[in-house]
């Protein structure tokens, strides 16, 4: 699936001060916001477009076709050029982003990729890093059929966004909290997933297919 971006890369300031908010953009639908992202789930139609609309904020965007860093503040038409529903996912980053730079993904064009492992927190986690500011990190989560995985406490928790495709049940409870009071919700394509530090908290992949999050986490030189 390809997806067409006609950038207004060359467009005045007025113009990007007259171009539509992203999160009112009637293709973007935010479907989680806290201090540090706002994350939209873009949807457009076969053979559509969006208007003419600006991200304030760097963002990060990642459908079938990749993953894509913006600087905020450009105005651009996005287009689908498929004859099926083109689905983005785009976290904007809210705070302030210094040295964005490729991991293990070519998320910047022609960067060099310095990739690397997860933190050991991660240690039997399928999470291959992608793109990373010195504030913010961006990695991509793969979770087989039948398989079930626990996801590392942190003191501040990562947000997950469970990709096209996913279909998964997620499970979490109060540390030292019995199995039986946690709470369970099931998760599919665009759903956000972040508990409070103190959760117990697991996903299981119910479908057929290996179930993929993009995870997001914070903390660096800049926090």
């Amino acid at each position: 699936m390809r997806l067409v971006l006609a950038g207004l890369l060359g467009v005045s300031c007025a113009a990007a001060q007259q171009a539509t908010p992203a999160a009112r953009e009637p293709h973007h639908h935010t479907v989680y916001e806290d201090p540090r992202v706002r994350i939209l789930d873009v949807q457009i139609e076969p053979r559509g477009a969006t208007q003419l609309h600006r991200h304030d904020a760097d963002s990060v965007s990642i459908s079938t076709a990749g993953m894509q860093f913006s600087r905020g503040g450009i105005a651009h038409v996005e287009r689908n050029a498929n004859d099926s529903v083109l689905r983005q996912i785009t976290i904007e980053l809210l705070q302030k982003q210094s040295n964005p730079h490729n991991v293990c993904g070519e998320v910047l064009p022609g960067e060099y990729a310095h990739c690397r492992e997860p933190g050991s927190e991660w240690l039997g986690a399928n999470l291959q890093l992608q793109f990373e500011t010195d504030q913010t990190r961006f990695g991509v989560l793969r979770i087989e059929p039948n398989a079930t995985l626990a996801i590392p406490p942190a003191d501040v928790p990562p947000v997950l966004i469970a990709l096209e495709g996913t279909e998964a049940e997620a499970v979490s409870r109060t540390n030292g909290a019995s199995v039986a009071s946690g709470s369970r919700r099931s998760v599919k394509a665009a759903d956000v997933l972040r508990w409070p530090a103190d959760q117990v908290s697991e996903i299981r992949n119910t479908g057929n297919t290996a179930a993929r999050f993009l995870v997001v986490e914070f903390g660096g030189p800049g926090e």
